[in-house]
């Protein structure tokens, strides 16, 4: 057998240029996706996956690890640490690469489900990320905020008890807290005692037993235990026991000893009280890993917190002003507090003619804080409008998280309280409620029959024959069930890019050279911040961890910065370089005076700012211009 060597030559030469081709069309193909048509395909089938679950820790842990490998060139994924437990607490960063070091730029840290049961906080953070990605190169609006801004997401924070809602019977309520063993019933013993799935359905429900002195029945459909009204009636009766469970440690009573430590969300440090967020602050490896993260990460501008129920945007508002005690105190008289209220009804009813999404908060704020008070009402204000139905509240202090954000680092920080029970859907009556009869007849219509425990036989180890059912599944209420799970991730999303584009954002307006006699000359220069957010917030100032803005001055050697006159709202600049401040939505005009000592010269303007990114600008100057 002969081998032509030049014939495997050309093979291998033109198998070169096949694959030298093919990474050349890749990039040029990943330049060209970019997707004008609303109507055409966005990338969502780049990642596929399925937003009709919810995912256990595993799977999130994969769905990250995926998302890493697929975007490297705009992803990392690290863990912060780990829990009581030993799960790891897994990062993920968003940005691009190639345009700056991730740590430099601005940054929204978004995290989900500090409470355990609040789950539906991680299915947004992941859609966040999933989405923000797939649409990276069809889309010209978010490709640019990937490119300046930077994500730090976190889906599940309190990953010990995420991992035990979504993989285990549960109630709709708990477990909330991190996994911190307490001895509950004072006997000495930890957590002997917790909730346990008597029926082996997978939920857990409420167990009653047949008793002929009952004050229970079933309904006439059998799905429901309802009070029985007639003390005559002929029927058979129950008594109800309490939660699915054993009386393990022999004490008469049942579930009385769960698994459960502090609120994690009482656990930070600003506003902490031994009450709620025992037994000191950051005493659990999952919000102090968190806090630790955020202190590192010195360009977290802003932060998000995920929560649930209730659709509500609510956000740390900067402290009010101290209400005045004693005898300085003014107390209003009735016709003075009617005056008021009607006052503010009909401020309110003029700002919803103008924005009906503008909240309205009767506060007075501290002066030196206005600046932050007024960038949140802005983006609040427009989160009503992206979330539809979701009302902006003032957030609370006592260890939370989104207060340690603002008031401990400075960070502008909102929480959303996620999803609610569609009651405008399942009301039937116009009684503004769902009724167990209204939210039946939702289930069997919406989800198809699902997501009630119908009661039915079971036996109990210690009681014999006991009745478990009459109420709705762990993802009824609290959750969105899977329908509506994309809905609503999809418009926090958008929120929560919202918040970022509207980073602050330094840019150089006009410039104006005027003589000013004698081969002087006054150059006038805009510096503008167009964006909701100012270039720091008033919190940063107060902690003394705010970067002024600089204003920076250079020339050509035939120009010389010298003295002049100010005029009103024009500040005089006579040094090469300025600290100063933009507000959000706010514009600001500096004069430098300068002295032109040969045939022509040029100026060099700078803005510099932290948060707000650099702009730069040339003015050439010459006798006449």
């Amino acid at each position: 057998m002969k081998i032509n060597v030049l014939k495997i030559a050309q093979l291998l030469a033109v198998g070169a240029f096949v694959v030298l081709m093919a990474g050349f069309l890749t990039q040029v193909s990943a330049q060209t996706k970019l997707q004008k048509n609303v109507g055409r395909y966005h990338g969502e089938l780049d990642f596929p996956i399925s937003w009709k679950q919810y995912y256990t820790y595993e799977e999130k842990n994969k769905i990250l690890q995926d998302l890493r490998r697929q975007y490297p060139l705009l992803t990392d994924l690290e863990s912060i640490g780990k829990s009581r437990m030993g799960r790891d607490q897994l990062l993920l960063t968003i940005s691009t690469k190639s345009v700056g070091d991730p740590k430099k730029k601005p940054a929204l840290w978004v995290d989900g489900a500090i409470h355990g049961n609040e789950v539906n906080g991680i299915t947004c953070a992941l859609y966040l990320a999933w989405y923000l990605l797939t649409e990276y190169e069809y889309n010209q609006k978010i490709h640019d905020l990937v490119d300046n801004c930077t994500f730090y997401i976190l889906p599940g924070l309190n990953v010990d008890a995420n991992a035990s809602f979504v993989s285990w019977p549960n109630t709709a309520s708990n477990p909330r807290e991190p996994y911190r063993p307490e001895d509950n019933d004072g006997d000495g013993l930890y957590d002997e005692d917790q909730t346990e799935d008597v029926d082996g359905d997978g939920e857990l429900s409420t167990m009653y037993k047949v008793d002929s002195l009952g004050t229970f029945k079933l309904s006439p459909d059998g799905r429901r235990f309802i009070q029985v009204i007639d003390p005559n009636e002929k029927v058979l009766r129950f008594i109800r026991i309490g939660s699915e469970g054993y009386d393990n440690d022999g004490d008469g009573r049942m579930n009385e000893d769960d698994i459960g430590g502090p609120d994690p969300n009482r656990n930070f440090p600003y506003d902490w009280n031994l009450n709620d967020g025992w037994p000191y602050p950051l005493s659990e490896p999952e919000t102090r890993n968190a806090f630790e993260a955020q202190l590192k990460r010195k360009n977290i501008f802003s932060t998000l917190h995920f929560h649930n129920t209730g659709k509500l945007i609510m956000f740390a508002a900067p402290p009010a002003v101290t209400p005045l005690a004693g005898a300085q105190a003014v107390q209003l008289t009735p016709e003075q507090r009617r005056q008021r209220q009607a006052e503010t009804d009909t401020l309110i009813a003029q700002m919803r003619r103008e924005n009906k999404y503008a909240p309205y908060f009767d506060r007075q704020i501290e002066p030196q804080y206005k600046g932050d008070w007024d960038s949140q009402m802005r983006i609040v204000t427009m989160g009503a409008k992206i979330l539809k139905d979701y009302r902006p509240t003032i957030s609370g202090l006592v260890g939370q998280h989104q207060a340690g954000s603002y008031y401990c680092l400075g960070a502008f920080a909102c929480l959303n309280e996620l999803w609610g029970t569609p009651t405008a859907d399942i009301d039937i009556n116009g009684d503004n409620r769902a009724s167990e009869e209204e939210m039946l007849l939702w289930m069997d219509i919406e989800l198809n029959g699902e997501g009630w425990i119908t009661p039915h036989k079971a036996i109990h180890k210690d009681l014999g024959e006991v009745w478990i059912g009459g109420s709705a599944q762990k993802f009824i209420g609290r959750t969105p069930v899977t329908r509506y799970i994309e809905e609503e991730a999809l418009r926090i999303t958008q929120f929560a890019m919202y918040i970022a584009s509207q980073f602050p954002k330094v840019e150089i307006g006009d410039v104006k050279v005027t003589p000013a006699g004698s081969g002087n000359y006054n150059v006038d220069v805009t510096v503008m911040n167009n964006k909701d957010y100012p270039t720091f917030s008033d919190r940063s100032l107060v902690l003394r961890r705010a970067v002024m803005d600089k204003l920076q001055f250079a020339s050509s050697g035939s120009v010389v910065l010298g003295t002049g006159t100010a005029e009103e709202n024009i500040v005089l600049v006579t040094a090469k370089e300025k600290d100063f401040r933009l507000l959000g939505r706010q514009q600001l005009q500096f004069r430098f005076p300068i002295t032109l000592t040969g045939a022509n010269g040029w100026v060099d303007i700078s803005v510099i700012s932290q948060f707000g990114g650099t702009a730069k600008t040339r003015v050439n100057i010459k006798p006449g211009n």
